[in-house]
């Protein structure tokens, strides 16, 4: 298949590599960091594009990928949807409702496929447990958790030079729960159902940027009644990856030896003697082109086939709210209710500009 790539940062890379390696080309890419733009054609062999090209280049495309920083992105996704082109959506979606709205409404206007970028939903090792709590061999839920931490965007050298990433770029910073715990709120949710309650305190480690976290602890309650935790840093010079379901007939943990690695699947029911586990080499920091390749060979397949897909605008709509509701639980130090609008652009923006105010204006209850 042909694709476009809007950004042509270290994500897209992988991206490129993915599709290239499915048999695919990259027609060409546009970012607005012309030196990196002319690396990344010259590596792929695309076209290096301006602004204006994008939607000529849109017409003879498969699909296009947009990897830019999810505060910049609602011209793209007008730019691609409005010529009915399919999407793949890095997460999260936006950095705010009102923007993830305006998205949601060209989508429905275009009709075109679209996938969002949960990659680790699609990685060997989750599958397989997917698979296996599926199976009904552990019962109903009764308490499912994620721990994920290790030195990110807030650890040492990440610190303090903050300007070498849009992460931590004053003018387009989202935070740790809004960018990565994404990630947590689709895997625990696709194993426990949907979250009714979210209680979360954030924290910040950069002292030039307090309000962007890069520390997020949070209890959930399920619409089930089952409970829900996770626990993410991104200032931790250690790392560990651990996911579990403990459900009413055994438990099953998925254990990685840092952030994003997948290294073990233990597993026990109440009708086994001892527990059990499965190996994997599932790992993100030497494969992430592999891991990102999952996804787009769901996504090629859905586009040949009709299939549904599998993380949708819907289910990234759905995580955003979720990270939004997180952050205005720590804010205002209460136990939040998931299915009500939280947020605001202009609280959302208050948040930003002052972290340390307290208190939204009333909202509809």
């Amino acid at each position: 298949m042909k694709v476009l790539m809007i950004g042509a940062g270290d994500i897209a890379r992988s991206h490129a590599r993915a599709v290239v390696k499915l048999g695919g080309s990259i027609a060409g890419a546009y970012d607005v960091n012309a030196e990196g733009l002319r690396s990344f054609a010259g590596e792929f062999g695309c076209d290096a594009l301006e602004y204006g090209q994008i939607p000529g280049y849109l017409d003879g495309v498969d699909y296009a990928v947009i990897s830019t920083p999810p505060t910049k992105r609602l011209d793209y996704c007008e730019m691609v949807l409005s010529r009915r082109v399919p999407l793949y959506l890095e997460k999260p979606v936006a950095a705010t409702l009102e923007d993830a709205r305006k998205i949601a409404d060209m989508a429905k206007r275009s009709g075109a496929k679209i996938v969002v970028g949960f990659a680790h939903r699609y990685r060997p090792a989750f599958v397989k447990l997917h698979e296996m709590v599926g199976s009904g061999m552990f019962g109903q839920p009764v308490n499912v958790f994620s721990c994920r931490v290790g030195p990110g965007f807030g650890y040492g050298k990440n610190n303090a030079g903050y300007g070498a990433s849009w992460r931590t770029d004053p003018k387009l910073a989202c935070g740790m729960t809004i960018e990565s715990v994404s990630h947590e709120f689709n895997l625990l949710s696709s194993l426990a159902g949907e979250f009714e309650t979210i209680a979360c305190n954030v924290r910040g480690t950069i002292d030039a940027l307090p309000q962007y976290d890069t520390n997020s602890t949070m209890v959930m309650r399920c619409k089930n009644g089952a409970v829900a935790s996770i626990m993410t840093s991104w200032s931790s010079g250690a790392g560990a990856n651990l996911k579990g379901y403990i459900g009413t007939r055994g438990s099953i943990l998925l254990k990685g030896r840092s952030m994003f690695e997948f290294d073990e699947l233990s597993y026990r029911t109440v009708d086994m003697e001892q527990e059990e586990a499965i190996r994997f080499n599932d790992s993100y920091d030497l494969n992430k082109d592999g891991v990102i390749l999952h996804v787009h060979e769901h996504f090629q397949d859905c586009l040949k086939s009709g299939k549904p897909v599998l993380t949708g605008l819907d289910e990234g709509m759905k995580v955003l709210r979720l990270s939004i509701a997180a952050l205005e639980s720590s804010r205002e130090r209460r136990t939040c209710q998931v299915h009500l609008l939280l947020y605001t652009e202009a609280h959302y923006h208050d948040f930003i500009k002052h972290p340390e105010a307290s208190g939204y204006p009333d909202r509809p209850e």
